[in-house]
């Protein structure tokens, strides 16, 4: 089966990886079949800089690729899945269903503007005649 993984790249400080679709028994660093973008981590400024093919990361989550969890991480940054709760331990209790509600939270107020600017514009649409 297909594998998203990361391949290491750059220098000793200012590493990089490739995101890339290999086999699963490829070696790590060996051959692939396709990069599929790159993922730096700017250590000075704390940027997080992705590079994607959102076409043929969606090509090959369809075919049913797998990966592991920083590739999933990196994923769910870019918005391609959704963000994996996070791995539970002392310090990170309560803290998953805390930012739930907070999200759903902030979806309501969302959605409670919305409907108040329909309210007042006079019409329903944006393009209205």
């Amino acid at each position: 089966p297909p594998k998203i993984r990361q391949q290491v790249a750059g220098t000793k400080a200012r590493r990089f990886f490739k995101i890339v679709a290999c086999n699963q028994r490829d070696p790590q660093q060996g051959k692939h079949m396709e990069v599929l973008g790159s993922y730096a981590p700017k250590v000075q400024t704390g940027v997080k800089e992705i590079r994607l093919r959102f076409s043929r990361v969606k090509f090959w989550l369809g075919v049913g690729a797998e990966f592991n969890k920083g590739t999933r991480q990196i994923l769910s940054l870019a918005g391609l899945i959704p963000t994996p709760p996070p791995i539970f331990g002392r310090r990170t209790k309560g803290h998953y269903d805390a930012l739930q509600k907070l999200l759903a939270q902030r979806q309501e107020m969302h959605e409670a503007a919305v409907k108040e600017y329909h309210k007042h514009s006079g019409s329903r649409g944006l393009h209205a005649r």
